[in-house]
């Protein structure tokens, strides 16, 4: 995931909209939320997901004033980690909810046939 532009109309000294492509989605958000609270490095940053532009950085201290060497990578990283592990895990997911549909159709086929009515 980029962060590809900071959205001026939304952002102020104290919060900054960073715009993301591809748009950020809450479960994305969540994991990224959780895991950056342990890194030592984002642990005076709040963030929130901010439905025009992607993610808000929430800061105390004016922004001009942080550390931002290597702040957007660091963010850009954990963002890219997020959206794998979110999405490593609906591959599986899919593959499930095809084994249980093709259960089912087995199922309404053999009672179709057994009883002799048409599926629809």
């Amino acid at each position: 995931m980029r962060i590809t532009s900071i959205n001026r109309k939304e952002s102020n000294e104290y919060n900054l909209d960073l715009n993301t492509e591809p748009k950020l989605e809450t479960a994305v958000f969540d994991y990224f939320q959780q895991h950056a609270a342990h890194l030592p490095r984002l642990k005076n940053i709040a963030f929130s997901q901010f439905e025009t532009s992607g993610l808000r950085l929430h800061t105390s201290a004016p922004m001009d004033s942080i550390n931002a060497d290597g702040l957007a990578s660091l963010i850009e990283d954990l963002l890219t980690q997020a959206e794998s592990m979110v999405h490593r895990d609906f591959p599986g997911k899919e593959k499930e909810a095809r084994v249980k549909d093709n259960q089912k159709n087995a199922v309404i086929e053999a009672a179709a046939n057994k009883l002799g009515i048409p599926i629809k």
